[in-house]
C-alpha cells in the first residue's frame, strides 16, 4: 500500500500542536501566568479592585521578554487558591467564586479594550492557571482605598503608605481627573462605571488618579433600556460582610437606584452619586454613609441626611456635592459640570498643576511665563504634590533644550527630599540625556548638585552616566567648572576604587593644577590634592609632590604657598615622620624664604618644619 505523505504530514503535524499546546500549559502551570513569566515581582506597592481581591507589585521585565513602555510596571496578581479557601471559609458556593473571577475578566477585558489616559493602560493582559490570574499595567502607587488606610490584603505595608494623609490640593487634582475620565465614559465610550470607590481608583507612580474595576461596568443603552435580575444588585436588609468574594459593588457607594429592586433603568447618573460620595470620604476623612451592605441602614442614611454632614466640606464645594448625592438622579450634575465647579476654578494651585498636565503641548513662550510664576508658588505645595504632581511633567520637559535652565532647579531641588530607590526610579532616568548633552550653564549647574546626584545614584549610574560628565568639566575652558568640579572631586572619590580615581580624575586635577592661568583653578587643585591624599598610595602621594613642587617653581603667591603646606600637612599625617622627612621637607624648606609669606604664615610653615625635625630626631 502506497504511503500517502501529504496524509502522514497532516498528522504529524496535528500530532505537533497537541504536543506543543500540553507542553506549553504544563510549563504554564509550574511557572504561572504569563507576567509573572515575562516580570520579575519587586515589592508589593498595594491592593485593589473588588474586595482589594488583586495584590499589586512592582514589577520589572526578564531578560528575553518582551519590551514594555515603562522601565517597571505593575503586576497584578490574583491567588485563586487562596479566593478558594476564603470563599470556604465564609461558606460560599463554588457559583459564588466563579461568579467573582468572571468579574475579574470582565474588568480586564475591559481595561484592555478602553483607551484614555485617565483609564489604567495595560501592558500585558490578562492571563490565568489553575493557581493564578495576572495582568500587567502601567506602574501604580497604590489603589485610593489603601491611600485612605485601608490595607487589607497588603503583607509588608510600603513606608510610603504608613500613615499617608493627601492633602486636599492633590485631592482636588484627582478628583478633577477622575471626573474627566468619567466624562469620557459617559459621553464618548457610553459606558456606566457602576463602582466608582476607592476600591476602583487608582494612583500611578505619577501621580495621575485613574480608574479600573470595570467588572460592573454597562452600556449606557443597555442600562437605560433596562437591566436583567442578573445585572441588577441585590443588597440584603441585614448586615453581610461579603469581602471574601464581593458580587456587587460596595453599598457605601451605590447608588440609590441601583440599589432599590423596583429601578430596572439607570444610567450614567448613578456614577456621580458614588463619585460624591468617593469625594465626600477623600476629604471629610470619613465614608458618608458606613450602613455593612445593609440596605436599610443605607435608605435611613440618605433620608436622614442633614447639613450637619457638610460641616467638614470646604464651603465652594457644599452645594455641587449635595446635587451629586441626590437621590433623584435627573438631579445630578454631569461629570463635565462638575469639572466647572467653583472648588476647582478658583484654585491658582490647582490651576498650576493642570498646566503641568498639559505642559508638553504648551509653546515655549507660555512655558517661560508659567514656570517664572511657579517658582513662587511652590513653596506653597507641600512634599507630596512636588513629587507626584510637579516632579513628573518637569522631568518630562527635560528633553526641551531650550527650558532646561528653568527646569533643572527645580528637579534638581525637588529631589533633595528623594530617597536613593525613589530618586533612581523617577528622577534618574529624566536626568541621564541630560547628563550626556550638558554644557555651559546646565553643565555648571549639573556639577553644582554633584554631591547630590553622587549621593543617591548607584554605582553603575556612576560610572556609567555621571562621571563621563564630571569628566567634560574638567575639560571644560570655563574656569567656573574647573572650581565648581574640583569641590566635587572628594565626594566622587569616595565612591570610586583607586584604579579609576588614578585614571580618570587624578591626572585631570594634575592637570588643572599645572596648565591653569587662574589662580582660584590653582588654589582649588592643590586643595584637592590633600584632600585626595588619604585615598592614595605612595606613587599616587608622590605623584603630588611632584605637581606641587612644579606649581610653586612658578607661582609663589600666598594663597599657593599655603595650600601647598596644606598638602605636606595631609601627607605627614597619612605617611608619617619618616616620610615627610625624606620627601615633604626638601619641598618646604626652600619656601621659607618666599617673601610673599606673611609672618603669620611664615610661622605656620616653621612649625611644619619643626615637628617633623624634632620627631625624626626623637625616633632616631
Amino acid at each position: 500500500m502506497a504511503l500517502n505523505m501529504k496524509t502522514l504530514t497532516q498528522a504529524f503535524a496535528k500530532a505537533s500542536a497537541v504536543i506543543e499546546k500540553t507542553v506549553s500549559t504544563t510549563v504554564q502551570e509550574v511557572t504561572g501566568p504569563r507576567p509573572l513569566q515575562d516580570f520579575e515581582l519587586l515589592d508589593q506597592v498595594g491592593s485593589g479592585g473588588p474586595g482589594l481581591a488583586w495584590r499589586i507589585y512592582t514589577a520589572r521585565p526578564r531578560d528575553g521578554a518582551p519590551s514594555a513602555p515603562y522601565p517597571v510596571v505593575s503586576v497584578w496578581v490574583l491567588d485563586k487558591r487562596a479566593l478558594a479557601e476564603a470563599r470556604a471559609r465564609a461558606g460560599l458556593s463554588k457559583a459564588a467564586e466563579d461568579a467573582f473571577l468572571d468579574l475579574v475578566r470582565a474588568d480586564a477585558a475591559r481595561l484592555v479594550r478602553l483607551r484614555h489616559p485617565g483609564v489604567l493602560h495595560v501592558v500585558q493582559a490578562l492571563d490565568e492557571t489553575k493557581a493564578a490570574m495576572a495582568m500587567a499595567t502601567e506602574p501604580v502607587f497604590a489603589s485610593v482605598s489603601n491611600a485612605l488606610g485601608c490595607l487589607d490584603n497588603v503583607g509588608k505595608v510600603p513606608k510610603e503608605l504608613k500613615g499617608m494623609e493627601m492633602g486636599l490640593l492633590e485631592i482636588k487634582h484627582g478628583l478633577l481627573q477622575v471626573a474627566e475620565t468619567l466624562d469620557f465614559l459617559h459621553n464618548n465610550a457610553h459606558l456606566a462605571h457602576r463602582a466608582i470607590s476607592p476600591e476602583t481608583v487608582f494612583i500611578t507612580s505619577s501621580g495621575s488618579w485613574k480608574l479600573g474595576g470595570f467588572g460592573f461596568a454597562l452600556s449606557v443603552d443597555q442600562a437605560t433600556g433596562g437591566l436583567t435580575s442578573s445585572q441588577q444588585f441585590h443588597y440584603s436588609d441585614y448586615d453581610v460582610e461579603d469581602t471574601a468574594l464581593p458580587l456587587q459593588p460596595l453599598l457605601n457607594y451605590t447608588a440609590p437606584e441601583l440599589v432599590r429592586s423596583g429601578d430596572s433603568k439607570v444610567g450614567s447618573a448613578c456614577d456621580m452619586f458614588s463619585f460624591g460620595c468617593l469625594a465626600y470620604h477623600l476629604i471629610a476623612r470619613r465614608p458618608l454613609l458606613d450602613c455593612h451592605n445593609n440596605v436599610k441602614m443605607y435608605m435611613n442614611a440618605l433620608t436622614y441626611l442633614t447639613s450637619e454632614a457638610f460641616s467638614n466640606i470646604p464651603s465652594d464645594l457644599v452645594s455641587d456635592l449635595q446635587k451629586m448625592l441626590s437621590m433623584d438622579a435627573v438631579s445630578r450634575p454631569s461629570a463635565m459640570a462638575f469639572t466647572g465647579s467653583s472648588f476647582f476654578r478658583d484654585d491658582t494651585r490647582l490651576r498650576a498643576l493642570r498646566f503641568l498636565d498639559h505642559l508638553l503641548e504648551r509653546d515655549n513662550m507660555q512655558k517661560t511665563e508659567f514656570l517664572k510664576a511657579l517658582s513662587d508658588m511652590w513653596k506653597d505645595f507641600d512634599s507630596r504634590v512636588l513629587r507626584y504632581k510637579v516632579l513628573p511633567p518637569l522631568c518630562a520637559e527635560l528633553r526641551n533644550m531650550v527650558m532646561q535652565p528653568m527646569i533643572l532647579p527645580m528637579v534638581l531641588t525637588i529631589a533633595e527630599s528623594q530617597d536613593k530607590a525613589d530618586f533612581e526610579l523617577s528622577t534618574l532616568p529624566a536626568l541621564v540625556p541630560v547628563f550626556t548633552s550638558a554644557s555651559g550653564e546646565t553643565l555648571l549647574l549639573l556639577v553644582k548638585h554633584a554631591d547630590l546626584i553622587i549621593n543617591k545614584a548607584t554605582q553603575e549610574h556612576l560610572i556609567s552616566h555621571i562621571l563621563p560628565m564630571l569628566v567634560r568639566a574638567y575639560d571644560d575652558n570655563d574656569p567656573r567648572l574647573q572650581e565648581e568640579v574640583l569641590r566635587r572631586t572628594v565626594p566622587l572619590s569616595r565612591q570610586l576604587d583607586i584604579k579609576l580615581l588614578k585614571q580618570a580624575i587624578l591626572p585631570r586635577v594634575h592637570g588643572l593644577a599645572l596648565k591653569t592661568t587662574v589662580a582660584a583653578v590653582r588654589v582649588n587643585a592643590l586643595r584637592c590634592l590633600g584632600d585626595l591624599v588619604p585615598s592614595l598610595d605612595k606613587e599616587g602621594i608622590l605623584g603630588i609632590l611632584e605637581t606641587v613642587k612644579r606649581c610653586t617653581a612658578v607661582d609663589h603667591s600666598a594663597p599657593t604657598l599655603m595650600c601647598t603646606l596644606g598638602v605636606a600637612n595631609a601627607i605627614y599625617k597619612q605617611c608619617g615622620v619618616e616620610f615627610a622627612a625624606e620627601y615633604v621637607i626638601p619641598l618646604i624648606f626652600p619656601l621659607l624664604t618666599a617673601h610673599q609669606l606673611n609672618v603669620q604664615q611664615f610661622a605656620k610653615y616653621m612649625l611644619f618644619v619643626k615637628d617633623v625635625t624634632r620627631l625624626k630626631r626623637s625616633v632616631v
